[in-house]
């Protein structure tokens, strides 16, 4: 066979999986354009463009290279470095119900405390302690209790008497300290051209210092009196500052956080059952995975770790959409040899053996790409979001290898039974000669 024959064969064994692990990152990069929070839509669409772009110099540029420089490639090939696995093959396929009973086990407090994990919304927090900016913030704080600062904005044309009452309401509230309106300055003695500083053609300026720190449940709870008292007097009235942002933000990230999650399931389901044409597989994959990134997630709840807001939601579709790509080749490597006619076992053996060494170098780059910046970037936001994803690819890989070959034979007539169009050969029984690697 001539290098071209064979690199024609190669693209034509390996588009279907190709093409399909790239919808599946891409779709899963895209549900994140449905945030509210517009961090999503900017980082959904740029991974997603990467993947796109990445997926056509594969299928292009990648095998002309390989071609073009064929013998430089065929002269500085080495000894293999990865063993051939077929002890840890044959101990996953014999013992499959012991490693799916323990995933099941496993899967109810993995979902409990991934659900428990804590997340911090302060934004200041993810940024190096000695930065300017945050040090003169804690100084503030130290020296002269400026905590939370707030902005309220009520109508030019509101009473003198209802812009008192307002202000010495505010005032009152449990926690704040300090309250500024037009109405106190002239109780001050300042001038006029000092009040006109709290006021313009529209709005009324008031400013208040509340003790609580910022996306606290304290601080969250005294915004939503604060609106009361305002709306009492001004139904257009607005509050503002970074406790009400960080109030907004909560709600906003808590109803992204359930929408993208089911829509990256949704999307992901859809692709993988048009690329597989199966109705159970679409299931038991986003199960495994879903099962992988609840181990993930559990982790940072058991360590104690506090994560930005953002790190799950982001974590949630990437995790699914990158790392579904191992099970899908796994899978397709598994219906071609059950429609070749092989029995479930051996079947299940083959796409295991042949996909484990690809599944773990996929993994452990993934791996590399990620935990590098985790480690080096100052930026907690950053550093906690690669260092999600690089556990998230240990873990996944894990799951994969050895999760994904017990469900495969457990699971084995539903589907078939499943199969859009499955037509196999006559079964033969499975003989350790038909298959020398295997050892069971």
């Amino acid at each position: 066979m001539s290098k071209e024959e064979a690199m024609e064969e190669a693209i034509s064994e390996t588009f279907t999986s190709v093409v399909g692990s790239s919808l599946t990152t891409i779709a899963g990069f895209l549900v994140l354009c449905t945030m509210k929070l517009t961090l999503g839509t900017d980082l959904g669409i740029v991974m997603a463009k990467g993947v796109l772009l990445g997926i056509i110099s594969v299928l292009t540029i990648f095998p002309s290279l390989l071609l073009f420089f064929d013998k430089q490639v065929t002269k500085t090939k080495h000894r293999k470095l990865m063993p051939n696995f077929n002890k840890i093959n044959t101990f996953i396929v014999n013992n499959n119900k012991a490693f799916f009973v323990i995933f099941i086990i496993l899967l109810i407090p993995l979902y409990l405390a991934n659900n428990k994990v804590e997340v911090y919304y302060k934004l200041d927090r993810s940024l190096p302690r000695y930065l300017e900016s945050v040090k003169t913030n804690e100084l503030l704080k130290e020296k002269y209790n400026i905590v939370s600062p707030q902005i309220i904005l009520v109508d030019k044309n509101l009473k003198i008497d209802d812009l008192t009452n307002l202000t010495n309401e505010l005032s009152s509230l449990k926690g704040i300290d300090l309250t500024l309106s037009t109405t106190k300055l002239a109780e001050y003695g300042l001038s006029d051209n000092m009040i006109n500083l709290f006021d313009s053609d529209k709005y009324n300026l008031i400013l208040i210092n509340s003790k609580y720190d910022v996306a606290t449940n304290e601080l969250n709870n005294q915004i939503e009196e604060i609106n009361k008292i305002v709306k009492k007097y001004d139904q257009n009235g607005i509050v503002a500052g970074e406790g009400a942002l960080m109030k907004d933000l909560v709600t906003i990230c808590d109803t992204d956080f359930k929408n993208v999650n089911y829509s990256s399931i949704l999307c992901i389901f859809l692709i993988l059952f048009i690329i597989l044409k199966n109705f159970s597989l679409p299931f038991l994959l986003i199960i495994a995975i879903e099962g992988a990134i609840f181990a993930n997630m559990s982790i940072s709840y058991f360590t104690g770790s506090v994560l930005p807001f953002i790190a799950p939601i982001v974590l949630g579709t990437i995790q699914l959409g990158a790392t579904v790509d191992y099970a899908i080749l796994m899978t397709t490597k598994y219906q071609k040899e059950r429609v070749n006619g092989k029995s479930k076992k051996e079947a299940v053996s083959i796409a295991h053996r042949s996909s484990i060494k690809s599944i773990l170098i996929s993994g452990c780059s993934f791996f590399a790409a990620t935990f590098g910046v985790g480690i080096y970037s100052k930026i907690d936001m950053i550093s906690s979001i690669c260092n999600l994803l690089s556990r998230g690819a240990v873990v996944s890989t894990i799951v994969v290898i050895c999760i994904l070959p017990a469900m495969f034979m457990i699971f084995d007539g539903l589907i078939i039974h499943t199969s859009l169009g499955f037509k196999p050969k006559k079964q033969e029984a499975f003989t350790p000669s038909e298959n020398s690697s295997y050892q069971g």
